[in-house]
């Protein structure tokens, strides 16, 4: 049975931008070195991979020991509160964000919660967002190397690096982030998630909670309490809203007719497909779509 990890804090960044790299460096601290007093607008993440380096943020003391890392929020003041006691191998990055930051528990993060999609009315970007861990142990593994080529672009800075540079950053924050995901994700948030990719997957078939159990492998009361758990609603409301929301999409996008929309959907009965789009918006689809062609 997989072991569950207590949750940790995670920041929370909206994207586009993304964030951007200011620089990254590679050292060792001998025994008795003490980082001094910074409060400076910038993010400060640091990697330790040997040795134990000890930093306090706005009266918050860490201890960063080997395989773990830090995030040191901007315009917050930080100094190491203790000198290293062993010689301290280190990675930090320095990067920049323009959006404000928020803490989430890394069990409460809504992974699989569908966000808005663009389309071809749209003139900005719906929000997103990413998540990166505050404070915790990572696998240095996977993330020595991306250090590694980061170094080696931000020491041959060129136009012809400046993108793989910062494409390498991103990476470094997907890789953060599925650790968080897979790690310290509570078993009934990423039962949630699985329930929700086979809601998806299977969004033209018709509801069977019993198929639902048995590909999932767990009892169907169980799935459904995880789903509700997280989304207040259970398996068949669940699929009823991403019907409507995939018809709301092709409905603005495509010349099909509410019967062929309903057909997509996995809703043959044309009659059917409209009381439940009634239900779930307060209007008819048609109705819908005119609304939406007279915003254009």
């Amino acid at each position: 049975m997989r072991k569950e990890m207590p949750a940790i804090h995670c920041l929370e960044l909206t994207i586009p931008p993304l964030p951007q790299l200011l620089t990254i460096g590679h050292s060792f601290w001998p025994p008795g070195q003490q980082h001094f007093v910074r409060s400076f607008n910038v993010y400060d993440m640091l990697f330790v991979m040997k040795g134990t380096l000890y930093m306090t943020e706005d009266d918050v003391p860490y201890e960063i020991n080997e395989g773990s890392m830090l995030i040191l929020e901007p315009n917050r003041v930080h100094v190491g509160h203790r000198p290293c006691e062993e010689t301290t191998e280190i990675y930090w990055i320095h990067f920049v964000h323009p959006a404000p930051v928020r803490t989430v528990d890394s069990g409460q993060i809504p992974w699989s919660i569908p966000s808005a999609k663009g389309t071809d009315h749209d003139v900005a970007p719906h929000r997103q967002v990413m998540y990166v861990p505050k404070f915790t142990s990572v696998n240095m593994l996977d993330i020595v190397p991306l250090l590694q080529r980061m170094l080696e672009l931000h020491h041959a800075l060129s136009p012809a690096s400046s993108l793989p540079l910062q494409t390498q950053l991103a990476g470094l924050f997907v890789e953060l982030q599925t650790a968080v995901r897979t790690q310290y994700a509570p078993r009934s948030r990423l039962l949630c998630d699985q329930a929700i990719a086979y809601l998806q997957h299977h969004l033209t078939r018709p509801f069977d909670a019993k198929h639902m159990e048995q590909t999932l492998h767990f009892h169907f009361d169980y799935v459904a309490r995880c789903l509700k758990k997280y989304t207040s609603m259970s398996p068949l409301q669940y699929l009823h809203d991403l019907q409507v929301r995939t018809a709301k999409s092709l409905l603005e996008n495509t010349e099909l007719s509410v019967g062929e929309i309903g057909q997509r959907i996995g809703i043959e009965n044309a009659n059917y497909f409209i009381r439940l789009f009634r239900k779930q918006t307060g209007i008819t689809p048609g109705q819908y779509r005119s609304a939406r062609i007279g915003m254009t």
